[in-house]
């Protein structure tokens, strides 16, 4: 079996109503190993020497979805995407076939599923990674 080949990702999250797995029918495009923010204070005094302060580091995920199919497909992401611009959490499966994921926070806040051919929308998505 080839070590590279994955599921697609999935996303699962709870309105309320319980847990709604959303599946990738298509895997995202050109996603980046890691993405990290720090949010840090630099101060160089007039001496040249260099103090610095970091409040945390902030981790991110940028999602690239270029073919998301007209009907159920999109209707499912516009469900997701309603739960999540209120700031809900869900856990993201980078392989759906495995059991790792990563709590998440939608850092976007709009989202607007674009034609991009008959049948087929695309989006760019960006996530916060939670911390506990």
């Amino acid at each position: 079996m080839n070590q590279f080949l994955m599921a697609n990702p999935q996303i699962i999250y709870d309105p309320g109503t319980g847990p709604v797995t959303l599946a990738f029918t298509y895997p995202p495009r050109n996603v980046a190993a890691y993405q990290s923010v720090a949010a840090r204070h630099d101060n160089v005094a007039s001496s040249g020497v260099r103090e610095s302060i970091l409040e945390r580091i902030d981790h991110f995920l940028e999602l690239n979805l270029q073919a998301v199919l007209a009907g159920a497909d999109v209707e499912a992401w516009n469900s997701f995407m309603q739960y999540a611009l209120t700031g809900g959490q869900f856990a993201y499966y980078p392989d759906a076939s495995q059991s790792s994921f990563t709590n998440c926070w939608l850092e976007d806040t709009t989202w607007s599923a674009s034609y991009k051919a008959p049948g087929l929308y695309s989006f760019k998505l960006k996530f916060r990674q939670v911390v506990t």
